[in-house]
């Protein structure tokens, strides 16, 4: 029996339906070329900027290059567990949950929570939207991106009558608690580094090692095909959207306590670049291929870009230009994989 196909059911694979749980079980294995190029793509970027520009590589600047990308990468790896499970697969609310988490943690502090509670309140408000994105995928059967651009609207609409529009802010020893846990270290690396590499880490193994991950990919491989092999499609699916949303309210909470404030804005637009981070990754948007761990390839690729910019001088309208530029090289680069690989 393939490695993966542990308790999927005890229905039998015939030849045709067989071909699937294989070709998911390949998906999860070694880089494919996009993925090596990407990175090959990276390390090229990196030594042109730093060729222009010598103040890229001093150790305070390439720390706050970490630190930025971080809380995108720790983010794309939910949204690159949806994706992954294909059928339109895409969570638009990424940004606003990102927003709410954080007034929600904000505000409990500043009513006198205990910071435990705080952040698991803000973290379940994050997986809430997430059960509501699933359900109406699921069970209303909605296209996600319809379902999400809702929330999208309501997470930060909520964002904004918690806060009524004005930054959060506390004090005390709870508050200094909180916000240790976006600005502080352990040794010489940032909290929200270590953060992003447990994430990214935990993500690696169970897409890689679970069943979880197997039923993913299968899914986003055939869906119907994932239904007769005994996957619980439905169940599948409802998880990445939470997995999705919890992500981004933990990243919310570690945001806001990295800026000392809970603001309705703090998440504005991260959506977009929470995407391009799994796009430019090599997480397809047809679902079923792609590698969590290249992500963060994605992530630290579009924070250099954008540093590369700040450090030159460049304007701040034309960073969301080449930025927006570089995720639709992105799609496309995806759908001639996609061609390149389809049988004639």
């Amino acid at each position: 029996m393939v490695r993966g196909m542990r308790g999927i059911g005890s229905v039998a694979l015939f030849p045709a339906q067989a071909e699937p749980a294989r070709e998911a079980s390949r998906r999860r294995g070694l880089p494919n070329s996009y993925e090596l190029g990407i990175t090959i793509a990276f390390f090229v970027l990196v030594a042109v900027v730093a060729a222009v520009s010598p103040r890229f590589l001093t150790s305070t600047n390439l720390m706050n290059v970490a630190r930025s990308f971080s809380f995108t990468a720790a983010t794309a790896v939910g949204q690159a567990i949806v994706m992954l499970a294909g059928n339109g697969g895409i969570d638009l609310s990424v940004g606003s949950v990102i927003s709410l988490s954080g007034v929600v943690v904000a505000q409990l502090l500043v009513w006198g929570w205990p910071l435990w509670a705080a952040v698991a309140a803000a973290v379940a408000t994050g997986l809430a939207v997430g059960w509501v994105n699933g359900f109406l995928v699921t069970k209303a059967r909605m296209t996600p991106l319809i379902p999400t651009l809702g929330m999208l609207s309501i997470a930060g609409g909520l964002a904004l009558v918690i806060s009524r529009g004005r930054p959060i802010s506390g004090r005390g020893p709870t508050w200094e608690a909180f916000v240790n846990l976006g600005s502080g270290y352990l040794g010489p690396v940032p909290y929200p580094v270590i953060y992003m590499a447990v994430v990214v880490l935990i993500g690696w193994w169970v897409m890689r090692f679970t069943q979880f991950g197997y039923s993913v990919y299968a899914i986003g491989g055939n869906i119907e095909a994932a239904r007769v092999t005994g996957i619980k499609v439905d169940r599948v699916r409802m998880a990445t959207f939470m997995i999705s949303a919890g992500l981004a309210a933990m990243t919310g909470v570690l945001l806001a306590a990295r800026l000392s404030v809970g603001n309705a804005t703090n998440g504005q637009g991260d959506e977009l670049e929470v995407i391009s981070a799994a796009v430019i990754g090599g997480i397809s948007l047809a679902g079923g291929r792609g590698s969590v761990p290249f992500v963060v390839v994605g992530a630290a690729m579009v924070a250099v870009i954008r540093n590369a910019m700040v450090l030159l001088g460049v304007s701040a309208f034309w960073q969301e230009v080449v930025i927006g530029a570089t995720i639709i090289l992105a799609v496309l680069l995806d759908r001639l994989r996609l061609w390149i690989g389809r049988p004639t």
